[in-house]
């Protein structure tokens, strides 16, 4: 008798484990897609000075003192390129949620909040919100305080940067206690090896 009891509590506590455990994963899925949808359906505003755009391409180009604006966040370049998804069954869907990437080359300023950041050129991915600075000396600025380097990947949702060196020019940083800047934020490290 005293076995078949054990047994029915421990059948009762793991069931209860598992419906907790299972509660929590959907509640966690369900934030998730909430975030990624708020951050997909934040409107993305840009001016230029011409529009280049082909039908049945996946890519529209804005030339010449070309901006553009989302959120706090603002880009100038003198090409800003957006790729849009290329999948035919969601032709229907508005073409802002189907942005992809955004290129931007030519004297590129970039500015989200108090960051300020200079390249030649940027890569920003949609999907995982990242920016790429490449290009002479791109050099990521907060207040007074700035670290450049060959390659600045800025991870936005996980508000980290890494900065890499090409191996002749090494990463450059200034941190001005003033600014209030948090020297964990910032990585540095050597761009990988080749085999």
């Amino acid at each position: 008798m005293k076995t078949s009891i054990f047994n029915k509590s421990v059948f009762s506590f793991l069931f209860y484990l598992i419906f907790i455990s299972c509660a929590l994963l959907w509640q966690i899925t369900a934030i998730q897609a909430q975030t990624q949808t708020k951050v997909k359906e934040v409107p993305l505003h840009i001016v230029s000075d011409q529009m280049v755009a082909q039908k049945d391409t996946s890519m529209v180009e804005f030339i010449g003192n070309a901006k553009a604006t989302r959120e706090d966040s603002i880009i100038f370049a003198d090409s800003i390129k957006i790729y849009f998804e290329d999948d035919n069954k969601d032709k229907g869907r508005n073409a802002q949620n189907n942005i992809k990437k955004i290129v931007s080359t030519g004297n590129v300023r970039y500015t989200d909040g108090e960051r300020k950041a200079f390249a030649d050129k940027a890569v920003y991915t949609t999907k995982d919100e990242i920016l790429i600075l490449t290009g002479k000396s791109p050099k990521l600025i907060t207040g007074s305080s700035f670290v450049t380097g060959k390659k600045i990947t800025l991870f936005r949702l996980q508000d980290k940067v890494l900065v890499e060196s090409d191996g002749t020019k090494k990463v450059e940083a200034f941190f001005n206690p003033e600014d209030k800047i948090l020297e964990d934020k910032i990585t540095e490290d050597k761009i990988p090896d080749k085999q």
